[in-house]
């Protein structure tokens, strides 16, 4: 995609992954969401058609990201937390040309995943 208006991307959108780490207030390992680069990203309206076509399958969309074309944004494993939200990455529409935008489409993420804490000390031994 190329036509984006930059004057949109006013938030950043945090990439990354989970980690487990031992609870020692717990039973058994806690799940905390680790990020590992952030971008400058702007909220994308679907065009009527794509909302008919999303209508037809399963797939929940909640939100769809514009982003700067990022060789790293390339797997569906990563989780993006958007404004305090962490989403699931349903799908990824990209465009490798110069100067061009991908679309992420999230899916926000329903299991008990937690930010990482400040101070990490607390969270004990990680499960690798």
């Amino acid at each position: 995609m190329l036509n984006y208006d930059l004057s949109r991307m006013q938030h950043k959108a945090e990439f990354g992954t989970t980690k487990s780490y031992d609870a020692d207030n717990f039973n058994g390992y806690v799940e905390y969401y680790v990020p590992e680069f952030s971008v400058w990203a702007g909220e994308y309206t679907n065009t009527q058609s794509q909302t008919y076509s999303n209508l037809g399958t399963d797939i929940n969309v909640d939100l769809v990201l514009a982003i700067r074309h990022n060789p790293k944004v390339n797997d569906n494993k990563l989780l993006v937390c958007y404004q305090g939200v962490i989403y699931k990455i349903m799908n990824i529409n990209s465009d490798n040309r110069l100067n061009a935008f991908d679309l992420v489409t999230l899916q926000k993420d329903k299991s008990n995943i937690k930010h990482i804490p400040d101070d990490t000390s607390k969270l004990g031994q990680p499960r690798f």
